[in-house]
């Protein structure tokens, strides 16, 4: 008597399988190939921690950041150059010094200001944008439509991670000492 298999049963006798029908859960045995040669290489790309709050992702900026304390002193000694340069003294020095990256009371504390991914000083344009845009025209506007609320908050937010402002933020700005 010829009898067939029943429906499911392999046809084929113990371990050979054909390529074309590979075993549950096993690649074919024409196109098995070593674990290793499957698998990406982590030798070219060392395991590098997420930065935690306050640290910074990029080796770039190796000074530490300045202090809350700082940064308050800095806006003082700014607001103090204002008054008694009358304004214009302390605006045609901001001309010169935000070309460094920095403002007068910042230049004379020795702080600069960089960009947050490469390290590098503001140019004059970033910095007129940082200055004049971000802290002046737009500060000003959120503070006046929000009473006074964003004026404490971007104050405020030099006590968090990093100690960057709102203005900061906006800007992707940080405060180093020279």
């Amino acid at each position: 008597m010829n009898e067939s298999p029943a429906p499911g049963r392999d046809t084929y006798p113990q371990g050979h399988i054909p390529a074309q029908w590979p075993a549950y859960g096993s690649q074919p045995y024409a196109a098995a190939q070593p674990y290793a040669a499957t698998q990406p290489s982590t030798a070219a790309q060392p395991y590098t921690p997420a930065p935690q709050p306050g640290q910074y992702a990029t080796p770039a900026i190796t000074t530490p950041l300045v202090s809350p304390g700082g940064r308050l002193g800095a806006v003082l000694l700014d607001i103090g150059l204002v008054v008694v340069t009358l304004w214009i003294g302390w605006f045609a020095w901001s001309m010169v010094t935000w070309s460094q990256g920095q403002s007068p009371g910042k230049k004379l504390l020795g702080y600069v200001v960089v960009d947050a991914a490469t390290g590098q000083p503001f140019d004059w344009s970033r910095m007129a944008l940082r200055e004049l845009g971000i802290k002046g025209l737009l500060g000003t506007v959120l503070s006046m439509c929000t009473l006074g609320v964003y004026f404490w908050a971007d104050a405020l937010m030099i006590l968090g991670a990093g100690t960057r402002t709102l203005h900061d933020r906006m800007a992707a700005s940080v405060v180093r000492h020279l």
